[in-house]
């Protein structure tokens, strides 16, 4: 029975919309981590010109030109991949040459760069370009049928879980470590990165004297290890998810001013949207559009839902917003107003704490007395 039920989970047809966003983010994310190698490229200089150490003696290396060549043509896939051109090939195609080049050095590896490998691996697998692509584009402008979104989960599953270990094997390891814990390794970075935070960041000097205080990494690293390992832990339940990714996102701009983690951060922060419910257009939306504020709000919500979660209707003249949600419960007003902005990716972030305390209130009034 238990082997039925992971079988079923795993055929199971769910959207990939989530997919083929974090496809288009994963594509930029490329071109950004292939471009310090291509910067070297420029100026005359590989891996070979330097210290390396490959990883087996019988690795196939490129003679120079070629090797440059095949970094440009990452780059370009990379791009095609964003765009959902020809997607199956593109994305094997950067895929390919992404961990063909992480694979020449050991002093390639970082983690960060290994889970970029993990993420183009799995968007390699699976059927992400059959939405949001130029491919689905052409087949329309061809008259053709598009193809069905939906496709087995198991793709979305292993990537949940392949971030989940991401924020948990850091988390655990900087538990055991002494140095992590006790705030010492962050305070460190931030010494190190100092001057890039008062150069690069618009961040006061108020604000880089506190992160570069030893007194307050004590705590800050504490406060590190253990949001990861709440992240971790926190994604799998709908009742922590938002809680969760929220604190992700701050986790990740964070270390993204505090340290270099190349482009961690970024992809951290785009893989977040395979958190979503894989379902489509499950919730209903009802806008009076002939006032100007319900017309902005239909213009804001097809701009930005990107993920597909709102099915939009023309309410009556003079009705207030409503959000009729999947398991049938409705909001109206600004209740409503607030439930929308919260699932936007663009805006969830600033919505989902306006959302937590208009819930606390509203427990709390209904706790009071009569």
């Amino acid at each position: 029975m238990t082997w039925n039920r992971i079988d079923e989970l795993l055929g199971r047809r769910v959207s990939l919309r989530a997919l083929a966003l974090l496809r288009i983010a994963a594509g930029f994310v490329t071109v950004l981590h292939l471009r310090p190698f291509l910067d070297a490229a420029r100026d005359g200089r590989i891996y070979r010109d330097s210290f390396y150490e490959p990883y087996a003696s019988w690795y196939p290396e490129l003679p120079r030109s070629l090797y440059i060549a095949l970094l440009w043509l990452g780059a370009a896939a990379a791009i095609a991949m964003a765009a959902g051109l020809m997607t199956r090939v593109s994305t094997a195609l950067t895929f390919g040459i992404v961990t063909y080049n992480l694979l020449l050095s050991t002093t390639h590896m970082h983690n960060n760069r290994a889970y970029l490998v993990v993420v183009l691996g799995i968007l390699a697998l699976a059927p992400c370009g059959r939405e949001c692509s130029v491919d689905a584009w052409l087949r329309a402008r061809r008259g053709q049928p598009p193809l069905d979104p939906s496709a087995p989960g198991w793709p979305l599953w292993l990537l949940r879980f392949e971030a989940c270990v991401v924020y948990g094997a850091s988390g655990f390891s900087k538990l055991v470590d002494r140095d992590w814990f006790g705030g010492t390794v962050t305070w460190d970075r931030a010494m190190h990165a100092r001057d890039r935070m008062a150069t690069h960041t618009p961040l006061p000097d108020w604000a880089i004297s506190a992160i570069t205080n030893r007194t307050f990494h004590t705590f800050a690293g504490k406060v590190i290890v253990l949001t990861e390992l709440f992240i971790a832990i926190g994604l799998w339940s709908r009742v922590t998810r938002y809680a969760a990714v929220w604190l992700a996102v701050v986790f990740h701009v964070s270390i993204e001013v505090t340290s270099s983690v190349q482009v961690f951060s970024y992809l951290g922060i785009a893989a977040l949207v395979i958190w979503a419910v894989p379902s489509t257009r499950d919730r209903v939306l009802t806008v009076d559009v002939q006032r100007a504020a319900g017309h902005r709000l239909v213009a804001v919500v097809r701009a930005l839902d990107w993920l597909a979660r709102f099915r939009i209707e023309p309410g009556p003249p003079g009705s207030p917003t409503r959000v009729v949600d999947r398991d049938g419960s409705v909001r109206e007003g600004r209740r409503a107003l607030v439930f929308a902005y919260s699932r936007l990716p663009v805006t969830a972030f600033f919505a989902l704490p306006v959302l937590a305390v208009t819930r606390s209130n509203r427990k709390a009034t209904t706790a009071l007395p009569a």
